[in-house]
């Protein structure tokens, strides 16, 4: 596994560039793999290990097999905490990716294994795998029970054949790639057009983020035909792509899902097989979920958390009361009060279980009134004005925020029709004084 130089075909981010082979040559760096721009080279014998500082710049120099938090056996990079960061230098161009191998002459393969919480961050691709023209198959394996977070301005997670078939598959662990300029995949599996790219995640998670203006989640490019583009879960696997999963040139293909797991395609949520939740699990604003033909859902002691999102009726049938629903307030407007006259007005809300409320941070109600944690608004109002602030409802599963308008008017005038006296009689012995009180 070798560096080389890269150039791009497609400058909007898809999965498109290609090194030459002549340049590969003259930085060929033996069996090293590139974490944060440093070449690590090691052998099951003779492991290479190396730390992160906390600005997550990789160091080798007093690494050890007892204070590492990467070790690279020459098969295997073990990442145990380590928190990585691009180097800031642009040449050679290997040197911004967080971790990067490839071979020129033949398969390229890497084995990430995940222990603790790992980052990549602030760098050009979290993660490269590549094999170039004249190579051959490339292939990325991430596994273990820890989490890593791999993020890049151009790529989150890009595995790379130009010519053979490229394969990423976890096992797992709980994977997050995204890209965080305004184009570029999360995710980018891209094979040759006569050959296989696939996608596998076994147990564990991916979540995969594009670009915030035209980036996909995951995007598979390069086979011509659909059958050779596969996403595939199983295990009760979860993978959510935010952008979207599409294949081809054209990002217009086919994308062959199936397994045992729950996809979000974008905002589309399919559960395929027989799936049981790991973990409690949000629908959220404008998303869907549904049970693919033949497929199932069960809680598992979990719940699916409604959060401004739909799910069908089968699944609403079979979770029961594991459907669980954050609150949604329904009151749009406020009866307005008068100064010196109670007011009691109480605020209403959709969801599940004890819904209490409360003002939000910053907000006041208008002189005399207070904002009961049951939803009640009690008091007189002392001072007229109309008033705006925001109110929060929250359950067990979430909250929601709005802001109302409340107007409180002056008193009405009334006119005296008649006074009385207390007492109705008064007699004073010269030189006293008495009291009168008028009503």
């Amino acid at each position: 596994m070798r560096a080389g130089r890269r150039g791009c075909r497609n400058p909007c981010g898809g999965g498109i560039q290609s090194v030459s082979a002549a340049e590969i040559t003259l930085l060929s760096n033996g069996d090293s793999v590139y974490v944060g721009g440093v070449a690590l080279t090691g052998s099951t014998e003779s492991p290479a290990y190396a730390t992160t500082d906390t600005s997550g710049n990789v160091i080798t120099k007093g690494a050890t097999a007892a204070n590492c938090n990467i070790m690279w056996d020459g098969s295997t990079l073990t990442l145990n905490g380590a928190k990585i960061k691009g180097d800031t230098s642009s040449e050679p161009f290997y040197m911004p990716v967080g971790i990067y191998v490839f071979d020129d002459s033949g398969n390229v393969s890497l084995k990430i294994a995940l222990e603790g919480v790992n980052e990549i961050f602030e760098s050009s691709h979290g993660i490269w795998v590549y094999s170039p023209d004249n190579g051959g198959n490339a292939s990325l394996s991430i596994e273990g029970g820890g989490s890593l977070n791999a993020s890049g301005y151009q790529y989150g997670i890009l595995v790379q054949s130009n010519s053979n078939n490229a394969t990423l598959n976890i096992q797992g662990a709980d994977v997050e790639a995204e890209v965080t300029s305004v184009a570029g995949q999360g995710v980018t599996v891209q094979a040759g057009s006569s050959s296989s790219a696939s996608l596998t995640v076994d147990g564990g998670s991916l979540t995969a983020t594009g670009g915030s203006n035209s980036g996909l989640g995951i995007l598979f490019y390069g086979p011509s035909s659909p059958e050779n583009i596969n996403l595939t879960v199983s295990n009760n696997a979860f993978v959510r792509a935010n952008g979207g999963i599409a294949s081809g040139t054209n990002e217009d293909q086919a994308v062959t899902t199936g397994g045992t797991g729950i996809v979000f395609n974008g905002k589309v949520g399919t559960v395929y097989g027989s799936v049981t939740l790991q973990d409690d699990l949000t629908v959220g604003k404008d998303e869907s979920l549904t049970l693919a033909e033949n497929a199932s859902l069960s809680a598992g002691g979990h719940n699916v958390i409604v959060d401004g999102g739909t799910v069908d009726d089968s699944i609403k049938n079979s979770l029961s009361e594991s459907v669980k629903y954050t609150p949604s307030i329904t009151t749009t407007s406020l009866p307005g009060g008068t100064v010196g006259t109670v007011y009691s007005q109480t605020l209403t809300a959709t969801g599940s279980g004890t819904i209490t409320w409360s003002l939000a941070e910053g907000s006041s109600m208008p002189d005399g009134l207070t904002l009961n944690s049951n939803g009640t608004i009690t008091g007189t109002p002392s001072t007229a004005g109309t008033n705006a602030f925001t109110v929060t409802a929250k359950n067990a599963y979430g909250d929601d925020s709005k802001q109302l308008t409340l107007t409180i008017g002056t008193a009405a005038n009334v006119p005296v029709e008649s006074v009385s006296l207390t007492p109705s009689t008064l007699a004073l012995e010269a030189g006293k004084s008495g009291t009168l009180t008028a009503a």
